[in-house]
């Protein structure tokens, strides 16, 4: 089955020509275990080769209790894969000139001025000066110290006292005043010392909504969402639209699938009433077909149409580029074989026993096990997601990236 996209977006990018099944029999087979196991109620896969969608499946459903079949418009919460959207959206506004990578953020919010350091020492935590300011450069690569409580075990009351400690913070009205008490909270480590992933990039949405003196929502919308005419990104549903979100589930018993509560999370915050509050660090909701437009304009080199770009080649080097060193990332204790750029991970030689991308690809993924990756040297963008808790798919995850880089490479 062939079709071509209407939107110019999309039209200027890739037409979409399927390939036989049998070419990807394997992500088929993976992800339906993974229902069969009930580790999940469905998904939904897209993978890009050459500006051509060559997979673009559904599985499963998206209510398993009313039996609501999945679609490949089914909107998902796409958690930290808000990030790289955050991050270009900054990076738009470094390239006007409005604001420098490695200024200190209290040139911008001077209340990060007076910031100490949390060291623990046995039962007590001491603070101490800090080396030096917090930089742009460190928020974007998380290496500033501002980290999250799942991070830091030892500093979880930390997180408590200054009211950090929720998922995605929704008590509050805004980022402002989130950001506010993230200037008070101590740093969990020195500047610059290692990467702790958290709340930095929340700081970043502060930062965009002060510098362009729009909410980070509107920023969002008017400089990313409407020129790639990502028509299902948001950070609140509409509620025309609030139907097609993916329930999300855990599977408490090994034969059966209960659904995520609020009791357990706010898991329904994509159809609240917009309040004004817009997580930077994992609020938005969005669709494979919508994330996918963002990420070929990325492969694209910025480019979204006929003499437009979202922004130059040259920024967006800098987001694909090495931030950490020889250090690499750190997530939830565990060291990776990668290291990171300005709000994506990449791909490392030691790193790419992981899926076979190749060196210098980039990547993420968020909570709700959903995973995109970006090979620029096959040209191939994947694509696949879940809804499910605890974050535990990643070996699932990158084993249908290899997989997919299998069948492209012996198509």
């Amino acid at each position: 089955m062939n079709y071509r996209i209407p939107t110019f977006v999309f039209c200027f990018f890739y037409s979409v020509q399927f390939l036989f099944a049998q070419d990807f029999h394997t992500i088929d087979s993976t992800i339906e275990k993974q229902i069969q196991q009930h580790k999940v109620s469905g998904a939904v896969a897209m993978i890009l080769h050459n500006h051509t969608i060559v997979f673009d499946k559904a599985y499963g459903f998206s209510d398993d209790a009313n039996q609501k079949q999945m679609t490949t418009t089914s909107i998902f919460r796409i958690a930290s894969q808000t990030k790289a959207i955050v991050s270009i959206a900054f990076l738009q506004l470094v390239e006007a000139g409005k604001i420098g990578l490695d200024e200190p953020i209290e040139k911008y919010i001077p209340a990060f001025a007076s910031q100490k350091v949390a060291i623990v020492e046995t039962d007590s935590i001491k603070l101490v000066a800090r080396n030096r300011s917090i930089t742009i450069r460190d928020l974007l690569s998380h290496q500033s110290g501002i980290s999250s409580g799942d991070e830091y075990p030892k500093l979880k009351k930390l997180f408590a006292q200054y009211q950090l400690d929720k998922p995605l913070n929704t008590a509050f009205g805004s980022l402002q005043e989130e950001v506010a008490q993230i200037a008070k909270m101590p740093l969990a480590h020195q500047p610059g010392e290692r990467f702790s992933y958290g709340l930095s990039t929340n700081v970043i949405g502060r930062l965009i909504e002060i510098v362009s003196g729009e909410s980070l929502n509107n920023y969002l919308h008017k400089h990313i969402f409407t020129p790639l005419q990502m028509k299902d990104t948001y950070f609140y549903l509409p509620k025309e639209k609030q139907s097609r979100l993916v329930k999300v589930y855990m599977n408490k018993k090994a034969d059966s699938l209960q659904e995520v509560t609020t009791d357990l999370y706010p898991i329904n915050y994509p159809n609240a009433e917009n309040k004004g509050y817009y997580s930077a660090i994992g609020g938005l909701v969005s669709t494979t077909h919508d994330y996918a437009k963002f990420l070929t304009c990325l492969l694209n080199d910025g480019v979204y149409a006929k003499n437009k770009s979202l922004i130059s080649k040259e920024t967006l080097n800098q987001l694909t580029s090495n931030q950490l060193g020889d250090k690499t990332f750190i997530f939830g204790g565990m060291k990776s074989l990668n290291n990171f750029g300005l709000g994506v991970g990449l791909t490392t030689k030691a790193g790419t026993v992981l899926n076979n991308a190749s060196e210098g690809s980039f990547f993420w993924g968020g909570a709700f096990n959903t995973a995109y990756m970006v090979d620029k040297k096959r040209k191939l963008i994947t694509l696949f997601y879940f809804q499910r808790i605890p974050f535990d798919l990643p070996p699932v995850l990158s084993s249908l990236e290899k997989q997919t880089i299998y069948a492209i490479d012996h198509q």
